[in-house]
């Protein structure tokens, strides 16, 4: 099982130590949330706030657990 949020505003190149707009910095949504089940099922979901992102990882992580344990 893997999440993942992601900011599609900025990019964080390897070579460099700060942030660099992309080409959708200002653009909605700015978050988009992967999660990736155990039996291999994708979930992607775009979001305008962070804490709206993180909060549906783990809804969506929880209720993937207890499926799995019922």
């Amino acid at each position: 099982m893997a999440i993942h949020l992601e900011d599609r505003w900025f990019r964080r190149p390897q070579s460099a130590a700060d942030r660099v707009r992309t080409s959708r910095y200002g653009k909605a949504p700015r978050y988009r949330a992967h999660f990736v089940g155990p039996g291999g099922t994708h979930k992607t979901k775009s979001f305008h706030d962070r804490r709206q992102a993180e909060r549906w990882l783990v809804k969506t992580e929880v209720a993937h657990l207890l499926k799995g344990h019922a």
